[in-house]
């Protein structure tokens, strides 16, 4: 059997969105028949899991201070500790510039392929000595690592259509086991009196999620609630600044588990996804998409990315536009039979294209 290395700053086994994505691919590529290991980070070392879902693991500690943040960006792990797991295939997910190019060096000496699982083109807009060293580091891995590697997977349409003609890339959005219980795909859907939205993640402060168009839209619609899941009321203050007044029907949860937040997405009507088009939203694919589709949650979506490719306006969520803005879609929604509702729903349950399962022909194209 061969095997492949998966390296990169995932926290195993759902410590963030890299956790999800590097999981699926890896249960795809054990079902072709390849044995797949991780060494990704743990905040918590000493309790971080040897096993996982039948592979193992073996994290590195989250860098702390200038030194161990250095060690990652130049190092990551040594390269002994690569050869002693004899991989035919190294994986490296959104790895730094220097360490990609010194590991391909090693394992190309000794035979070993090495692939990058590609899922964003970083923006940083400041300028301390960190941060250019960021952006040198970003551009030296955007426009000269990714095209000396043996492979690509490319989370979007906007890098696929980059890499394709100087290395083999493929695209793979983020995919999810849709036959995993956590998703309770099975259940009967439903939708009650008041129209429940929610927002669940990390909102970056309009750097990513416009959480703050979303409050301000919603807050005039007394039969609609939005729960926002990932901060509280406090941080959204220091984030965004005051709230409007009289916002009763927006609940704050604060951070809570990652199966906490799957279930509130499905106890939702919509899921919202609003984000500015740029290169960092573009490059990327939203995660949350994928995870809603699999909830059964139809999503109120900007089309950054290659988002357009999977959303059907009025099907399976809405489109938020030039053509229709978010309180025009909000009004549709406010009116809305719950019947209307669940047929929307019943559309999620019926996709499967983010289903890893279907990606094996797709991805044999690297690793055969």
């Amino acid at each position: 059997m061969s095997n492949i290395l998966y390296l990169g700053g995932f926290e195993l086994p759902d410590k963030n969105a890299a956790a999800q994505r590097v999981m699926a691919n890896a249960k795809l590529l054990r079902e072709i028949g390849f044995d797949v290991s991780f060494i990704g980070i743990s905040k918590d070392i000493e309790n971080a899991p040897n096993v996982v879902e039948g592979f193992v693991s073996n994290p590195v500690p989250y860098p702390i201070g200038t030194k161990k943040w250095m060690h990652q960006i130049f190092t990551f792990v040594e390269s002994d500790i690569i050869l002693n797991k004899k991989p035919n295939y190294v994986i490296l997910y959104n790895f730094p510039a220097v360490a990609s190019l010194r590991i391909l060096k090693v394992c190309h000496k000794h035979g070993i392929k090495v692939v990058h699982d590609l899922t964003e083109w970083e923006s940083n807009n400041h300028w301390s000595p960190a941060d250019i060293m960021r952006k040198m580091d970003i551009n030296l891995r955007m426009r000269y690592c990714m095209k000396k590697m043996d492979g690509v997977i490319a989370i979007s349409r906007y890098l696929y259509e980059y890499y394709r003609g100087c290395v083999n890339t493929i695209m793979m959005p983020p995919t999810v086991d849709l036959k995993a219980e956590k998703w309770n795909r099975n259940r009967e859907l439903t939708s009650g009196h008041k129209i429940k939205l929610v927002y669940a993640g990390n909102a970056g402060f309009g750097i990513k999620d416009r959480l703050d168009i979303i409050v301000k839209a919603v807050v005039k619609y007394s039969n609609i609630q939005l729960d926002v899941i990932g901060m509280n009321e406090n941080n959204y203050i220091n984030g965004y600044g005051s709230l409007p007044k009289e916002c009763n029907n927006i609940i704050f949860h604060g951070r809570i588990s990652h199966a906490e937040a799957v279930k509130a997405v499905q106890n939702a009507d919509f899921q919202f996804l609003i984000r500015d088009s740029n290169r960092k939203n573009n490059a990327g694919f939203p995660t949350k998409l994928v995870e809603s589709m699999a909830c059964c949650t139809p999503i109120i979506a900007t089309l950054t990315s290659n988002i357009g490719d999977y959303l059907i306006d009025g099907q399976n969520g809405y489109v938020v536009d030039d053509c229709h803005s978010l309180v025009d879609v909000l009004d549709s929604i406010s009116r809305l039979s719950s019947s209307e509702i669940v047929k929307m729903k019943e559309a999620c349950r019926d996709m499967t294209v983010f289903d890893y399962h279907e990606y094996k022909n797709i991805i044999e194209k690297i690793f055969r």
